[in-house]
């Protein structure tokens, strides 16, 4: 009986979403962790299931590094951003395609059927390379100009091969990755491809999956979750050192999403169990929901 009560509490979310489209941002340190794969999958599968159309969008920094060293190539990052040079770029293709390949592996043993792609295909992610900025080295303190070389910056995003795929009831799997007009490759920051698809397409909701269940307003306490914040709270916080580390390009992201036009963006730890359809299915949710300003009465409303 109790898990019949769990489908009635779910029911008007599943009426609410079907035929809508959610973006699934996973990081690449998520992508080495135990089970993980699987236990997304399995969340992946239910979602599809109940005719919710799923984009996966995956990164890969950890696993590029490593192939990096193995193969002999250093590995270097400014303020935590990469550096990507031709041999670079050259890895990052191969790391990327086998990252997918992975996630491809393990929705098919879950039923689902899944096609890989990086945003080079379709014209997916249009892209310019960033061109040489100035800043101040935070290891350092020296200000120095920075050529990231092989790193792009987001033009358009033509979400055109995204929704043949979905219309065809296959779950598209993104590799960071776009290019310019000329056809060069570029690497590109994961959670903006995210954001920017998300706003494309565009979606209902953006999940940003991380190892942290959401914002916390204390750091050192995981009971202190923010369970939602308006785009303009979430831009104070930014602006106030509210967040640091890794989670403030995943907010800005939540929050360059939510301006565009996507209705909600989630940030959730993707290790925790059922997480992805706990946040999905359930007011309370898991993680932080990032919502436009003037979509905070009638979430209030809800109850």
């Amino acid at each position: 009986m109790e898990n019949i009560e769990v489908l009635k509490h779910a029911l008007p979310y599943i009426r609410q979403y079907r035929d809508s489209t959610f973006i699934i941002k996973v990081g690449g340190e998520l992508l080495q962790a135990d089970g993980f794969l699987d236990r997304l999958s399995h969340d992946v599968a239910l979602l599809y299931q109940l005719n919710i159309r799923v984009v996966i969008i995956h990164g890969g920094g950890p696993q590029l590094s490593e192939m990096a060293e193995k193969i002999g190539i250093e590995s270097v990052k400014v303020n935590g951003r990469r550096i990507t040079d031709d041999r670079m770029i050259e890895v990052a293709n191969m790391v990327f395609s086998g990252a997918s390949t992975d996630i491809l592996g393990a929705l098919r043993s879950h039923g689902t059927p899944a096609v890989g792609l990086s945003g080079v295909d379709g014209d997916l992610v249009q892209a310019t390379r960033r061109p040489p900025v100035k800043l101040v080295d935070r290891e350092t303190g020296e200000e120095k100009e920075v050529d990231f070389q092989n790193v792009g910056d987001i033009d358009v995003v033509d979400s055109k091969v995204l929704n043949v795929l979905l219309d065809n009831r296959f779950v598209p799997v993104v590799a960071p990755l776009g290019a310019d007009s000329a056809g060069n490759v570029l690497n590109i920051n994961a959670d903006t491809i995210a954001s920017m698809v998300s706003a494309a397409m565009p979606a209902e909701k953006l999940f940003l999956l991380t190892n942290v269940g959401g914002v916390l307003e204390d750091i050192d306490d995981p009971s202190s979750r923010i369970s939602y914040l308006t785009e303009s709270s979430a831009e104070s916080l930014l602006a106030d050192g509210g967040v640091s580390g890794g989670m403030m390009p995943k907010l800005q992201s939540a929050v360059d999403a939510v301006r565009a036009g996507v209705k909600r963006a989630h940030i959730i730890d993707g290790l925790a169990d059922n997480s992805l359809l706990f946040e999905v299915f359930t007011k309370k949710g898991t993680g932080t929901m990032v919502i436009s300003d003037s979509a905070e009465s009638e979430y209030l409303e809800q109850g």
